[in-house]
């Protein structure tokens, strides 16, 4: 099973009742086809940062994220049924790898780390006098 990340962008001016109607019919639409749900992130409006071509008036947008894992099969089907649902300004379903691991940064050759506060070879300088 891969990670998938579906971004909506919609209409603020259509409600916050439709697009809970919308957003409750995507993720219907996932289950439906085998895959599960992660997390779905409500955003609310932002500007767009950019203007649309189709939507030229449009200034801002009400933001949607669905986490999803799913067989790779499955971002098509869903995106079929995005392609004929109304009221979404733009999609878009990227697979979310997995995400890397801080490391810690390797110390040059020859630096020795040491404790907040603490001087490396002060006690041999009080223990000398």
């Amino acid at each position: 099973m891969n990670s998938y990340e579906l971004v909506m962008l919609f209409d603020p001016a259509q409600g916050e009742e439709k697009m809970g109607q919308l957003v409750s019919k995507i993720e219907g639409k996932i289950k439906d086809l085998g895959g599960s749900l992660s997390k779905t992130d409500k955003w609310g409006i932002r500007s767009l940062p950019v203007r649309l071509q189709r939507h030229q008036k449009l200034k801002q947008a009400y933001y949607v994220v669905i986490y999803f894992e799913a067989e790779s099969s499955l971002p098509a089907k869903v995106q079929n049924t995005l392609k004929v649902t109304e009221n979404i300004v733009r999609y878009s379903i990227m697979r979310a790898g997995p995400k890397p691991a801080v490391e810690a940064e390797a110390a040059p050759e020859g630096v020795e780390a040491v404790e907040v506060g603490e001087i490396k070879g002060a006690e041999d300088a009080v223990g000398k006098s």
